[in-house]
């Protein structure tokens, strides 16, 4: 048996909208963020990287994120950038991270231009794996390619040097720094082959035993996908014009109003009660999400364009009209909007001739 999807409700601009799927995009981001602070650069960068010779660098000569996240955040960051590489932090990643921890991350309904920035912030993090410089596995290091342990000391036997990617802690780091206590899976971080090794920068952003939960990658994928879940609105802070333009709403209300007038009048408690009773069917039109996107967020529809319409799936969508009054005005506006349309009217009264009424 199938397992239903489990469903939260989300209120806009007071309008409650039902949405499929529960995952919470801000506190997705923000348990990332967390874990990320919870590695210092004390422990998983504990002594300066070597140089291209296998010496050390002077932890002086540049900036040193105190966590991961700092480094993350930084990656592609002037102060931190290395010499090669053509990104200085003015795009990409520092600013990407800014502007989903300052905005996006507490947006609950997305528009099209919202969720394109979360798509091309992916696009750019799937990049990375193909830069040369930017990818995090296969940062470079030199180290001497043969040494040996005599009497307890280190003892490099060659002026020979080879490559290692991803982190400069592998077994020649650990034996030259005995005294230091080896970060917890170091082992995966570096790697002889490139595109293999899964240093901390690496699993920050792609995931790994450091991230059980996934990286920031898995976190804007699940935001993506969440967007393109369809939503259910429930129409309660009304605009009666607006409404009355949205072609569903307004041929319903034609079509029926016939049913609810009499005596020169609408039971208007009746006619609501019935309208808010019904389901309406959606559309991928861009009116329709220009109607919708107004009627949720009571935003005026000509500042709506293809670009700030809602990105979620409507497939359907309900009304809570609260007062007669709206339901009086739904009326006028729906006549109003198809000329075509003849509203109910009361009967003339027949007037007799003069010699039909002596008669």
């Amino acid at each position: 048996m199938a397992r239903r999807e489990k469903k939260s409700i989300e209120v806009i601009n007071g309008n409650p909208v039902q949405m499929a799927g529960s995952f919470d995009f801000e506190q997705a981001f923000n348990d990332w963020q967390t874990k990320c602070r919870s590695y210092k650069t004390s422990q998983i960068s504990p002594k300066p990287p070597q140089d291209e010779n296998g010496g050390t660098k002077n932890p002086k000569s540049k900036f040193v994120p105190k966590d991961l996240l700092g480094q993350v955040r930084n990656h592609v960051s002037a102060s931190v950038a290395r010499p090669d590489s053509p990104n200085k932090g003015d795009s990409g990643l520092y600013k990407a991270l800014e502007e989903i921890d300052s905005k996006l991350k507490t947006i609950k309904i997305f528009t099209k231009i919202e969720k394109s920035i979360l798509e091309s912030f992916r696009t750019t993090l799937k990049e990375l794996l193909d830069s040369p410089s930017l990818n995090p596995q296969n940062i470079v290091f030199k180290r001497p390619k043969r040494y040996r342990m005599v009497d307890g000391e280190l003892k490099i036997t060659s002026k020979a040097k080879e490559k290692i990617y991803g982190h400069y802690i592998d077994d020649y780091f650990i034996k030259r720094y005995p005294k230091m206590k080896p970060p917890q899976g170091y082992e995966k971080w570096s790697s002889k082959s490139p595109n293999t090794a899964q240093p901390p920068l690496y699993q920050a952003i792609y995931g790994g035993d450091m991230f059980p939960k996934g990286g920031l990658i898995e976190v804007i994928e699940s935001a993506i996908e969440q967007i393109e879940k369809p939503i259910e609105p429930v129409l309660t802070k009304i605009n009666s014009d607006l409404l009355a333009q949205i072609p569903q709403v307004r041929s319903w209300v034609i079509k029926n109003a016939k049913r609810f007038y009499k005596d020169g009048k609408y039971n208007l408690s009746a006619f609501r009660s019935e309208l808010n009773s019904q389901t309406y069917q959606g559309a991928d039109s861009l009116l329709f999400r220009r109607l919708m996107t107004a009627n949720l967020t009571g935003k005026k529809l000509s500042s709506i364009n293809a670009k700030n319409v809602l990105a979620h799936p409507v497939p359907k969508f309900r009304i809570d009209m609260k007062t007669n009054k709206a339901m009086q005005n739904l009326i006028r506006n729906s006549y109003a909007r198809s000329p075509r349309a003849k509203a109910p009217a009361p009967k003339k009264e027949e007037v007799k001739k003069w010699f039909e009424m002596v008669l």
